[in-house]
């Protein structure tokens, strides 16, 4: 019941239909932050510090994207 509670996004990544990996989906979640005036850093392959914040990183299929990959940021 908290996980629903928590903050996550859907991080615009191209192309789709590749699995991500670490390194593009550092880019995607990178300039993701760069268009939004946010800041970003990555402690390890699976988090992502936002404006201060840690976030784990997924990277997996597209929920309803039938069968599209993405990258989700979610609030730890």
């Amino acid at each position: 019941m908290l996980n629903l509670l928590k903050k996550a996004f859907w991080v615009p990544y191209e192309p789709a239909d590749v699995y991500p990996t670490v390194e593009k989906a550092h880019q995607a979640i990178a300039r993701y932050c760069q268009q939004n005036g946010m800041t970003c850093s990555f402690p390890s392959d699976d988090e992502v510090l936002l404006d201060g914040k840690p976030y784990e990183i997924y990277r997996g299929y597209e929920t309803g994207s039938r069968g599209n990959y993405g990258v989700k940021c979610r609030e730890k």
